[in-house]
């Protein structure tokens, strides 16, 4: 009786899960965007603290960007860093004949606060957002200004996400590489269909007429970026040929902290934009349903569906036992113990990030190698 309520429950928080599995693979397809005939300009607004020792590439990735420099303005905000970042970041940007405006935030303001204020200081109509410690490929900002502007009816979009390239990558960097294989493809089904906001703060893409400023409440800025756009009867998209690289913490509790409070963010902002499901479109009746799901009752049904399955293991018949470990000793041969792995640890985050709500994680800390 254990074994089947165990497995019952484990169904049941795989469930959303399944849906998107057979979404991605027979459901529709957003394709290419269509090529820029002439390049939209653009603001750029970049949040930084404490990132002295990647500035400077970072501003030598944008630069290198196949968006034309004459094209785009770079505000920068140093969020009260207590290291060179602001003079590093000054000097990169002028070296790099890159027109941008530098700002110091007198105290810690934390992402949201620091891009509205960057949002006052902007020139043009098109803001990107992007984050101090990330590299974009070279088309990844043309990919996204060219969808973003490819329909009135898109008020939003943003890049996909994965660790950044190395010789070596970590253990940390292969369950966040089969995790985000998996998440993009989700977001990209959705995009397709009508709308996700699931955004990657990465890179973020949208239009000032639409948006005046941030959400400044609780959750993710990028989530409520794409929730406002919703809300407002426009699309919020996940461009995928849109690439941008994030460096992984080499240590697993630097990742934990790290996706614990992206976690907790992504779940206020689910749960303070519950009324959005009364709107009648794909996106309020079938994905954000099966999204909050996820964030909330899956988490919880795969642990306790899981102590309840080995408990009923432990105390059944050697059969039983034998059965499971022949199961288990299947998936590793299949190849699907990697995936397992990445799915069982995203449940885990979502589990710390349900029982660190409340608390105040709008101020980051730098997770860049030091």
């Amino acid at each position: 009786m254990l074994i089947l309520l165990g497995c019952i429950f484990l169904a049941v928080s795989a469930f959303p899960y399944l849906v998107y599995g057979f979404g991605i693979i027979f459901g529709k397809k957003g394709g290419v965007p269509p090529k820029l005939n002439k390049f939209p300009p653009i603001s750029i607004i970049i949040s930084a603290y404490n990132e002295a020792n990647v500035i400077q590439r970072r501003v030598d990735n944008i630069a290198s960007s196949s968006y034309p420099k004459e094209k785009y303005e770079v505000i920068f905000i140093d969020d009260c860093s207590d290291d060179n970042t602001f003079v590093i970041a000054e000097k990169a940007l002028a070296d790099a004949d890159i027109s941008f405006k530098i700002i110091r935030n007198e105290d810690r303001r934390g992402t949201n606060r620091s891009y509205n204020r960057g949002l006052k200081s902007a020139s043009y109509d098109l803001i990107v957002t992007t984050d101090a410690d990330v590299f974009f490929e070279k088309d990844s900002l043309k990919n996204l200004v060219s969808r973003l502007v490819s329909d009135d009816n898109i008020a939003a979009a943003c890049s996909d996400m994965f660790p950044l390239h190395s010789s070596e990558i970590n253990r940390t960097g292969k369950y966040e590489q089969k995790y985000r294989s998996v998440y993009g493809r989700m977001c990209g089904w959705e995009s397709a269909n009508d709308s996700t906001y699931n955004f990657n703060g990465g890179l973020v893409a949208f239009k000032r007429d639409i948006f005046s400023e941030i959400c400044e409440g609780k959750g993710a800025d990028d989530a409520n970026t794409a929730f406002e756009a919703i809300r407002r009867g426009f699309r919020a998209y996940y461009e995928t040929s849109a690439i941008v690289f994030e460096d992984i913490p080499v240590n697993l509790k630097d990742q934990s902290r790290q996706k614990i409070r992206r976690a907790t963010r992504l779940i206020e902002a689910t749960l303070s934009n519950l009324d959005v499901l009364r709107m009648s479109r794909p996106f309020s009746r079938i994905f954000f349903p099966l999204r909050i799901m996820m964030v909330t009752i899956s988490p919880l049904l795969f642990f306790l569906g899981t102590g309840i399955l080995c408990v009923g293991l432990l105390i059944s018949s050697l059969l039983n036992i034998y059965l499971g470990i022949a199961i288990v000793a299947i998936l590793v041969v299949l190849g699907v113990s990697r995936f397992a792995q990445s799915f069982a640890v995203n449940q885990y985050y979502l589990l710390r990030g349900l029982l660190r709500l409340g608390t105040d994680v709008s101020v980051w800390e730098s997770t860049s190698k030091k």
